[in-house]
């Protein structure tokens, strides 16, 4: 039954705050957004898999532990809508592909210095300030769903200057949320020949 505890505690530390992660929205069209994003901070977690959904879903509650005081000062944090999961390389049927659950932090962590994470594999994670381009879709989003959801929003983007190894996957509500699920995928353009402008403490 301690799962149920971890996954009652994690529930009632969730915010759910439009201002956060901050960005502005620099177009909108009917086929995506375009954004700039601020800097935000991340507990996030690697690994390799075929399938995603159920993975994903195991290796979620090494971050939740950490946010739940599995850090070097036992502290308790705030946990920030969305989950984003970047997924790399993209739609590929036999082989592994390479996922980074990101689970962001509120805002107030986002300037405080982080405590260190004491499960293995579990490090901090530090986006930069980045422009995305945005997909948003409904539903209880599935592995096929989030497919092909990445494959439209690289082909809508195909004439953009984007990084086409990797899509972020983005789930806006918790799964006691029935009707108007937000979900997005989102891909990172590349400027100046620079990619990924992300700078990652494993720790």
């Amino acid at each position: 039954m301690n799962w149920l505890r971890t996954a009652a505690s994690a529930y009632s530390n969730i915010l759910a705050d439009p201002e956060w992660p901050k960005y502005d929205v620099l177009e909108s069209n009917k086929l995506y957004e375009k954004r700039y994003y601020y800097s935000f901070t991340c507990v996030a977690y690697m690994f390799t898999a075929k399938a995603g959904d159920e993975p994903v879903m195991s290796n979620l509650w090494k971050l939740v532990k950490y946010t739940q005081g599995e850090n070097v000062d036992g502290k308790i944090l705030k946990i920030c809508l969305p989950i984003m999961v970047k997924v790399r390389p993209l739609l590929t049927a036999d082989e592994e592909n390479q996922f980074t659950i990101m689970l962001l932090l509120d805002k107030d962590n986002n300037i405080n210095p982080l405590p260190l994470p004491t499960a293995d594999g579990v490090f901090i994670y530090h986006q930069s300030e980045q422009i995305f381009y945005a997909k948003r879709f409904g539903g209880f989003a599935k592995e096929n769903d989030w497919k092909r959801e990445s494959s439209n929003i690289l082909e809508l983007c195909k004439t953009l200057p984007i990084n086409r190894e990797e899509v972020i996957s983005a789930t806006y509500d918790m799964p006691t949320k029935l009707f108007n699920r937000h979900n997005e995928v989102l891909v990172a353009e590349i400027i100046e020949n620079v990619q990924n402008k992300t700078t990652v403490d494993v720790c």
